[in-house]
């Protein structure tokens, strides 16, 4: 493996797993400890969560982990005979179908129907309830995909790293 892509694996690896860590979070105690709210508050914490999670740090951790999984997952195939690019492309292909595809197509517009739902209307209470079951079923794909990313990604590594002959 190559310097650049050792580097990008790497990159991902630890990008993988910043992700994981935070849609985890969201299943380990964040979403319980919303639903244990009245609907309004809940709804009301949501909002702001789902505001505040659009800052730079978090962005740059998902969207530059989804960047560098589609270009290991470009090169996986150029690079087909060397050690560890199955696990490239099964790592870029998790990331991009787990934690980024997920977040776009199902739990992006959840929120945002959240975002213009009123926190203290019955609509808003019926909603709530739909949204934290089908919101928390998502989101395991995601912090599952991630992880099993990172855990592909590393396995990338591992086996670069065990064909590199000693003494070079």
């Amino acid at each position: 493996m190559d310097k650049f892509l050792c580097i990008a694996t790497a990159l991902a690896v630890l990008g993988s797993g910043l992700v994981a860590g935070v849609f985890f979070a969201f299943a380990a105690f964040l979403m319980t400890a919303l639903g244990r709210l009245p609907a309004p508050a809940g709804i009301t914490a949501m909002q702001s969560i789902t505001s505040a999670i659009k800052s730079p740090l978090f962005l740059l951790a998902f969207f530059g982990t989804a960047a560098l999984a589609a270009v290991l997952g470009l090169a996986a195939p150029l690079r087909w005979s060397e050690p560890g690019s199955g696990y490239l492309l099964l790592g870029a292909l998790l990331f991009l179908n787990g934690p980024f595809g997920v977040t776009l197509l199902k739990n992006v517009p959840l929120n945002t129907k959240l975002a213009a739902t009123r926190a203290e209307s019955p609509e808003g209470a019926r909603f709530w309830d739909e949204f934290r079951a089908s919101w928390g079923l998502w989101n395991h794909v995601r912090w599952i995909g991630a992880l099993a990313a990172a855990a592909a990604f590393l396995m990338a590594l591992l086996e670069g790293a065990a064909a590199i002959p000693s003494g070079e």
